[in-house]
């Protein structure tokens, strides 16, 4: 027999009030240890390094004054690393994280090298702005060299000159990708006279003339593209003329 009298109804708890205060509690409990697990994440293990491209793990561990092999899985310095990693000269952005898992992720993004530039006894290379970002320390491959009295202030190659070449070259090497694997370096004579060195197919000067321009490098192109199909070898390319004369 059951007791359904008021007195016994009003004693025994109301039910639909326990599930969802357990639910509640339960909840409670489940973002607590989610907080704690959250806010500690294990000890610092590694450095780990994205969008790297002619750079290397050593180099930036050097800059950054830290020890490969001994590595502080307390260290706290390294919320500063974004600051200093931005002076570097081949570096454009930054960002550096730490991860649960004990990893310090610094992500890159690498200025690149479009030419190099030899001013006096200073190799540089610099980017599509003219601003140095290496100086007698060439990492990029395959980089045509310009030389000539190109004035540097700061951290830039500046003047007219070098600004021209620049714009020439670049539209040369969209147009005939094959020459930027042929030519080592576009050299300003100090009388005005433009001439190249080949490495490639063979070794040779090339006399442009006292104008570098689109139609001297696409006459360039045509003279190599010659050469190589006849199999034949020169030390000397003249281009000056209205004919290519070789030697």
């Amino acid at each position: 027999m059951v007791d359904s009298t008021p007195e016994n109804s009003e004693k025994r708890p109301n039910r639909k009030y326990m599930v969802p205060l357990a639910l509640f509690v339960s909840g409670v409990i489940a973002l607590a240890l989610i907080l704690h697990w959250v806010k500690s994440p294990k000890p610092i293990q590694k450095l780990v390094f994205e969008g790297l491209e002619v750079l290397k793990p050593a180099d930036l561990m050097g800059f950054l004054e830290v020890d490969p092999e001994k590595i502080d899985p307390e260290m706290v310095g390294w919320k500063d690393w974004e600051k200093k990693l931005l002076t570097h000269p081949r570096i454009r952005k930054v960002r550096v994280s730490r991860d649960r898992e004990g990893f310090l992720v610094i992500t890159l993004q690498e200025k690149v090298a479009e030419f190099g530039v030899h001013v006096g006894d200073m190799l540089y290379e610099i980017d599509e702005n003219r601003e140095i970002i290496s100086q007698n320390q060439v990492l990029a491959e395959n980089l045509i060299v310009l030389s000539g009295n190109f004035p540097v202030t700061g951290n830039v190659v500046q003047g007219t000159q070098i600004e021209d070449i620049t714009k020439e070259m670049r539209k040369t090497i969209l147009s005939y990708p094959a020459l930027r694997t042929r030519i080592s370096e576009v050299t300003l004579e100090d009388d005005g006279d433009v001439v190249v060195y080949l490495k490639s197919p063979f070794r040779a000067r090339v006399f442009i003339g006292d104008k570098l321009d689109f139609y001297s490098m696409r006459k360039l192109y045509a003279s190599l593209a010659y050469l190589e199909t006849e199999n034949i070898k020169a030390s000397t390319i003249d281009l000056r003329g209205e004919d290519a004369v070789y030697h």
